[in-house]
């Protein structure tokens, strides 16, 4: 690990109650209408790319856990699916879209009926016409 990286895993992320709220009433729906490369939504673009990392963190040390505890299964994280669904959406708010098929791809997997949540097909569609791959 670089020393970049070292400083950037030490550095602490937190979301205040205020952010939290405003987070989550974000998700693929808002695609194409809030701008978040417009000056007057940088600061929720900034919030968004904070939330990013935030939840990024939070899945690399639990995946870093349950990877150290493998010999004691009792001792797992659960993650809750719709973590990676969030996830999706704030990247494709960001227009991060390999990132975004990414984690969809990956709520996918983890839930068989991933084809009742509207806004996750949405935001998958979004991103299929995004690579212009219209295959289920």
């Amino acid at each position: 690990m670089t020393q970049l990286q070292q400083e950037k895993d030490t550095v602490d992320i937190n979301l205040t109650p205020q952010e939290l709220q405003i987070l989550s009433e974000l998700d693929s729906r808002q695609y194409g209408f809030l701008q978040l490369n417009s000056p007057e939504h940088a600061t929720k673009k900034m919030l968004v790319v904070k939330a990013i990392q935030y939840l990024e963190r939070m899945l690399s040390q639990a995946h870093q856990q349950l990877k150290n505890e493998s010999e004691n299964l009792d001792k797992g994280i659960n993650i809750d699916p719709k973590t990676y669904c969030k996830l999706g959406h704030f990247n494709i708010l960001i227009e991060d879209y390999p990132k975004a098929m990414s984690a969809y791809q990956k709520f996918r997997s983890l839930r068989t009926d991933h084809w009742r949540d509207t806004n996750y097909l949405y935001g998958l569609g979004l991103v299929y016409f995004h690579f212009n791959s219209f295959n289920w």
